[in-house]
């Protein structure tokens, strides 16, 4: 029965106490929004009547400028007057060219190597051509013979003796048959090297018979039958010696 009036006490206490927090928390807050509305008053009138505000070394620093370094523009130049030019004269008179000919080329006249002489003369015994050969008189039977004759060149090389012919012969009967008729009264004339060791070499026709075959084949036997005594020269060793040779055919 005694405890009952404690709790009561306690509990009307707490609730004194909680009602004086909330009457000073509403006090704290009207005091805040009575003192904003004055200093909105008073910032109001102080801008109604222009004054200003802001603090002199504020204004002072923002206010403050800092002169550039700029060079003058150069002064322009002087512009040099031109005299104005005169009339041009009249066109010069167009120099004719004058016709320069060249002389004509000297041409050096081509000279002819020597060529070996080739005796025209000399009996069929030496010749090799003394037998008796096949002749066409006409495409018949016949009796016709065949001739040849050498001969030698000097070619600047002083010689104490030249090459002498010694064996070999060509006959008639060496040729075609049927070629006589084309060999009747021609002649070949070709030349060869006759070699220390007396023997024919490198033959060429000089003059053709007109018919090649009977050309190439004068050609070939000279080099397989003829034989030579070789040419001296002058310190009397053997020497070659370019020789020419004629052979010829009649009926």
């Amino acid at each position: 029965m005694e405890q009952a009036p404690i709790v009561e006490h306690s509990r009307s206490k707490r609730i004194v106490t909680k009602a004086r927090q909330r009457m000073s928390g509403r006090k704290l807050a009207t005091i805040v929004v009575v003192a904003l509305i004055h200093i909105g008053a008073i910032f109001g009138l102080l801008r109604a009547f222009d004054i200003d505000v802001v603090p002199s070394v504020v204004r002072s620093i923002t206010t403050f400028s800092v002169p550039l370094d700029v060079q003058p523009e150069p002064p322009p130049k002087k512009v040099e007057e031109v005299e104005p030019e005169g009339a041009s004269g009249e066109e010069a008179a167009k120099a004719k060219p004058k016709e320069i000919t060249a002389p004509p080329a000297r041409i050096p006249k081509k000279e002819s190597p020597p060529v070996p002489p080739v005796s025209s003369t000399g009996d069929e015994t030496r010749s090799g051509a003394a037998e008796n050969g096949a002749g066409t008189g006409g495409g018949g039977p016949g009796i016709g013979t065949g001739s040849g004759g050498s001969g030698t060149g000097s070619g600047g090389v002083p010689f104490a003796r030249h090459a002498e012919k010694v064996s070999g012969e060509i006959r008639a009967k060496d040729y075609p048959r049927t070629s006589a008729q084309d060999r009747n009264g021609a002649y070949v004339i070709v030349h060869f090297t006759v070699t220390p060791e007396g023997r024919a070499t490198d033959c060429r026709v000089a003059r053709s018979s007109g018919n090649p075959e009977v050309d190439r084949i004068t050609c070939k036997l000279a080099v397989e039958r003829f034989r030579y005594r070789p040419a001296i020269d002058g310190d009397g060793n053997p020497t070659s010696e370019k020789v020419g040779w004629k052979q010829w055919w009649w009926q």
